[in-house]
């Protein structure tokens, strides 16, 4: 993962991603409801501003929160001492490290829970995300859960790209090479752009959209409790999963 492009739209992020992720919160209420427990240590991978650090802080005895992007954590680890954003006993629960999720710095069996929201869709390479989820599965201690978001690929906004982008995969080979060239080298890969207004810039950031096929294979090695399509702005947008590690 590559964190420059969330370093430059960091300040930019904050102002407009600052409160929790609604669908996520819904999310969670529902799996909360349905009996689902999340004590016990919650590794937050790509938390970001720490967005979410509210609405998960009501179930662990301990969030660790991990980022690529120092300046994101920055503001994260500002937040958590901002007694009039977390209370003392509150802010003493949350730690912030940065790492690249590709090379997870945790013990086997070491963290009852695992979050991963909207993140994994920014590894590039096949090869990379089955290592994570083999990374993932192995830090996850036993009858531990994950919960995890992607974007879909069959998603309504780009649904007509990636159908072109299939038949052009599918029918040239000088299509593919040029994608290739361009770090977008599987189906499914994408630079999505962030504005900044004010300074007239754009910067990039890679996805890897997901086809509901792509993600089952990646969770195999995990029993998957609970699988939505909701989120974005036809509530269709992205994958929501629960799932347990059952080692026998």
């Amino acid at each position: 993962m590559e964190g420059y492009s969330f370093n430059q739209i960091a300040k930019d992020y904050h102002s407009k991603r600052r409160k929790p992720w609604k669908p996520l919160e819904v999310f969670l209420n529902f799996v909360i409801n349905k009996g689902y427990s999340f004590n016990g240590i919650i590794l937050d991978l790509g938390c970001a501003n720490g967005r979410n650090f509210k609405i998960l802080g009501s179930y662990p005895k301990k969030i660790i929160g991990v980022d690529i992007s120092l300046k994101l954590l920055k503001i994260a680890h500002n937040d958590i001492n901002n007694l009039d954003i977390y209370s003392k006993s509150e802010s003493q629960l949350i730690q912030v490290l940065q790492a690249d999720i590709r090379y997870l710095p945790f013990k086997d069996n070491s963290a009852q829970n695992i979050f991963s929201i909207a993140t994994i869709h920014h590894v590039k390479n096949k090869s990379d995300r089955k290592k994570l989820f083999n990374d993932i599965f192995k830090i996850t201690k036993n009858d531990g859960k994950i919960i995890i978001t992607i974007w879909r690929k069959w998603q309504k906004k780009y649904r007509s790209f990636f159908i072109l982008s299939w038949l052009k995969r599918s029918l040239s080979l000088k299509h593919n090479q040029l994608q290739k060239n361009k770090g977008l080298e599987e189906f499914g890969d994408i630079y999505v752009p962030w504005t900044l207004s004010k300074e007239r810039k754009v910067y990039y950031r890679f996805y890897h959209f997901f086809s509901k096929r792509e993600i089952k294979n990646l969770l195999n090695i995990f029993t998957v409790r609970e699988f939505r399509i909701m989120g974005g702005p036809t509530n269709k947008d992205n994958f929501f999963i629960l799932a347990q590690k059952i080692k026998n």
